[in-house]
């Protein structure tokens, strides 16, 4: 085959429909492959130590108590969940639960809303003891370690903030607190609690923003011929590298969403 039958070959018709065929049907599978994939809601924990019982030479003999009894050390221990995927999700369920840690008193929220989650009708049945008799000890075990909610409905970016008084019998240890939930095309995942910049992670926003500020700069020296204004341009973008960061990763954030929703 010579070069201008190879060339008639490409200005064939039915070839270039054949071709952008199969393009379209990889570029669909992919796109219906992406939207069907299973999405992660995210939660972190966060434990604030209030009081610790000790026996110090220093300081004397120290007593927390909760209610009147006395417990070996108290943490205000904080749970949120953050939808960040780009999914509205609806009846959900989520199941918080401990280790050797007891779950005190407690709090919840649907953040910058006047709804709170509620306990589910299963593990409300569970913790209530029939008419006239008093909790069984397996009853206060399952509220020390476990709660069950309900959910309706969690936006794309809405938050739910559990707030939980908490306490470790042995002394030295630090409390622990789980989530866990079953939903079809959604998974929770633990992410540790890191610094953010306009809600974007430091660890993201820093490379993405000196990444920026690098096409800033090549920018800047081939098009502006002065010195003093380039290095304005510069230290400006330099200064603002983290927010640049943070901005660069929203943006391509909601483009996806809107692309792959």
């Amino acid at each position: 085959m010579d070069i201008s039958q190879f060339r008639d070959l490409l200005d064939s018709r039915w070839i270039l429909g054949v071709v952008c065929a199969a393009a379209g049907a990889f570029l669909g599978n992919f796109v219906a492959a992406y939207r069907s994939r299973i999405r992660f809601i995210e939660y972190t924990v966060n434990h604030q130590p209030l009081g610790l019982s000790a026996e110090d030479a220093v300081f004397g003999s120290v007593r927390v108590t909760w209610q009147g009894n006395e417990v070996t050390n108290l943490f205000l221990s904080t749970v949120t969940i953050h939808n960040t995927t780009f999914v509205d999700y609806t009846n959900l369920v989520f199941r918080i639960f401990t280790g050797t840690t007891l779950l005190l008193t407690e709090h919840s929220e649907v953040a910058d809303s006047s709804f709170m989650p509620m306990a589910t009708e299963e593990f409300v049945r569970l913790i209530t003891p029939p008419a006239g008799t008093a909790p069984t000890e397996a009853q206060f075990n399952l509220v020390r370690h476990r709660r069950e909610y309900a959910v309706p409905v969690l936006n794309r970016g809405q938050r739910i903030i559990f707030t939980y008084l908490t306490t470790v019998p042995t002394v030295g240890e630090a409390p622990l607190v789980w989530v866990d939930m079953l939903h079809p095309g959604a998974q929770i995942m633990f992410r540790p609690a890191v610094g953010e910049i306009h809600g974007v992670p430091v660890r993201l926003a820093l490379p993405l923003g000196l990444f920026v500020c690098l096409l800033v700069a090549v920018a800047v020296t081939a098009a502006i011929g002065k010195v003093w204004i380039g290095a304005i341009i510069c230290t400006l973008a330099g200064l603002t590298t983290q927010t640049l960061g943070a901005w660069v990763y929203r943006a391509f954030r909601f483009v996806r969403g809107v692309i792959f929703r």
